[in-house]
C-alpha cells in the first residue's frame, strides 16, 4: 500500500488492490505527459488502423507493466469483440510473481478504460 493511501485515506490494501491501482495509473495515462517519464502511459491511437494501433498498445502495455509494475508478468495480450456491438478491447493475461495467481485485466483501446475480468474456475470432473 503507498504510504499517501494508508495515510490519508486510513485504511490498507490487498496486493490485489494494490497492483490494480497502479496499473489503472499506469494504462490510463497518456504517453509524453511526464517529460520526466517519457516512456510512462500509453500512446494516443491517432489516425491509425486498427491493426497498428491494437500492435502498437500490445507493445506498449508489456513495456509499461515489466518496467513501472514488476510485481507483474504479462502472458499474453490479445484482442476480442466485447458483446453484441462488437466493440474491440484487448484482453491482458496475467499474473502476480509473488503469488503466481493469474489475472486479466481488460481494456478498451479507445477510452483506456480498465476492468478485470472474473477468474473462471475450472470445471470439476
Amino acid at each position: 500500500m503507498s504510504f499517501l493511501s494508508r495515510r490519508f485515506l486510513g485504511r490498507e490494501e490487498t496486493l490485489l488492490e494494490e497492483v490494480l491501482r497502479n496499473l489503472r495509473h499506469l494504462l490510463s495515462a497518456k504517453r509524453g505527459a511526464a517529460s520526466f517519464l517519457p516512456g510512462f502511459g500509453l500512446s494516443e491511437t491517432g489516425f491509425r488502423t486498427a491493426e497498428e494501433m491494437l500492435g502498437q498498445l500490445g507493445a506498449e502495455i508489456r513495456e509499461n507493466i515489466r518496467l513501472y509494475e514488476p510485481r507483474v508478468e504479462v502472458t499474453e495480450i490479445e484482442e476480442d469483440y466485447e458483446g453484441e456491438n462488437g466493440r474491440l478491447r484487448l484482453v491482458v493475461h496475467c499474473r502476480l510473481r509473488h503469488t503466481a495467481e493469474p489475472l486479466t485485466v481488460l481494456i478498451d483501446p479507445y477510452t483506456r478504460a480498465m476492468a478485470v475480468a472474473p477468474q473462471t474456475q475450472p470445471e470439476e470432473e
